[in-house]
């Protein structure tokens, strides 16, 4: 066996997270442009998301047991090509039904990012590098939807949309190379062939799962936060092109600029989490005091209602999505934290589907709010959100302790 590093793990996490957010994003920034030529309404865009989400929601919490089963090399790898075909299938779209069609099968292998990404983590590094290298690994979450942009209106104002989900793609086939011939978790890697995936552990059992009130309150947490990301990742564009005027083109050259700042924020959150427990703090405890100050800083995406001007809507934004992204780094490290490496995934699967159930709930209403009213009342309710996260985060974990 070739030796394998850290640091290569981070780079095939971040180059994989990078990947599945373009994937994920592409949709959005040609949300304007399909709109226009299949005659989608607001409504029916809201469909699609949904589509995605509600798919999501459900493979999310499997994807995290197929990859505490399978071991995180085949799990996460075999999810990574399963996307990208599907990815590149979408050329064939006619209209909304074979969209929705399409988003619902993308998220069957997109669910497995997160919790095949935190296990590697786990497999990988102690509790103080954790938080680091989780939030440089979902600093992909923020390069992909900052890439996005003008990589796909560049694709297809050049050569169509059609082109732009094929060449988006491809991507994810030609990172399953590297993966597949050098991952391998630190026991195969280094200490003892053949047992290093910790695949065919036992996983979680269910009723001991759905019984964990630290399991709740994590997922509690995602569940009201997750949304707003989703709104962030899945309408920003499409509120830029409704608010501002912006064409595909324009889009292209600033709609990225929030998801930019999101990047930082996914570093620093995990920065400053791991500083306060180098200072003697326990780690729980740690992820809680980034996550407070994350909640008061998302609010900032409200004054959007009061701004008319692009530079300050871009501001406001760029704000909040810096601190939900700082968040980010910080809830998804949770887990680990307190549960064992070997049900990681699982874990994580879970609080991801509450995540997404909280999205499809919000994506809906944000459908039908944003076609017969305006943006506003979404705005409104985004400010509460993350709040509202944190305080059943705190009530339901209490004064747990890590498990490392």
């Amino acid at each position: 066996m070739r030796t394998f590093t850290g640091r290569q793990v981070v780079v095939l996490l971040l180059t994989a997270t990078t990947i599945n957010y373009i994937d994920r994003q592409t949709l959005s920034v040609l949300a304007p442009l399909l709109q226009k030529e299949l005659h989608i309404s607001s409504l029916q865009y809201s469909y699609a998301v949904n589509a995605f989400l509600v798919l999501y929601a459900l493979m999310y919490l499997l994807m995290g047991r197929v990859v505490d089963r399978l071991g995180t090399r085949k799990g996460l790898g075999f999810a990574v090509i399963w996307w990208s075909l599907i990815e590149m299938l979408q050329v064939t779209v006619t209209g909304i039904l074979t969209l929705c069609v399409y988003r619902a099968l993308l998220a069957v292998g997109e669910a497995a990012i997160v919790p095949g990404g935190v296990k590697a983590v786990a497999e990988w590094f102690d509790a103080k590098q954790r938080s680091v290298v989780i939030g440089t690994f979902e600093m992909g979450f923020s390069l992909g939807p900052l890439i996005a942009p003008p990589l796909v209106g560049w694709i297809s104002l050049r050569q169509g949309w059609h082109a732009a989900f094929f060449w988006t793609g491809l991507l994810g086939l030609i990172w399953a190379i590297p993966w597949f011939r050098f991952y391998h978790a630190p026991a195969m890697t280094v200490r003892n062939y053949g047992v290093g995936d910790h695949a065919g552990k036992q996983v979680m059992p269910w009723v001991e799962l759905f019984h964990s009130k630290q399991v709740w309150g994590i997922g509690f947490g995602r569940f009201f936060s997750d949304p707003v990301w989703y709104f962030y990742l899945f309408w920003i564009p499409k509120y830029l092109s409704d608010s501002q005027g912006l064409s595909l083109g324009s889009i292209a050259a600033f709609a990225w600029i929030p998801y930019l700042a999101s990047l930082v924020g996914g570093v620093t959150g995990g920065i400053a989490s791991s500083w306060l427990v180098r200072q003697g703090v326990k780690p729980v405890k740690a992820r809680q005091y980034v996550m407070f100050l994350s909640s008061i800083l998302v609010s900032s995406g409200v004054l959007c209602v009061y701004l008319s001007r692009l530079v300050f809507v871009l501001t406001a934004l760029s704000i909040a999505a810096f601190a939900m992204q700082f968040w980010g780094a910080n809830i998804d490290t949770l887990p680990i934290d307190i549960f064992p490496s070997e049900h990681a995934a699982q874990t994580v699967g879970f609080t991801g589907l509450m995540g997404a159930i909280g999205g499809i709930l919000f994506t809906a209403g944000t459908g039908y709010v944003v076609q017969h009213f305006s943006y506003t009342p979404v705005w409104v309710a985004s400010t509460v959100m993350y709040p509202t996260g944190l305080l059943l985060v705190r009530l339901l974990l209490g004064r747990q302790s890590s498990s490392t």
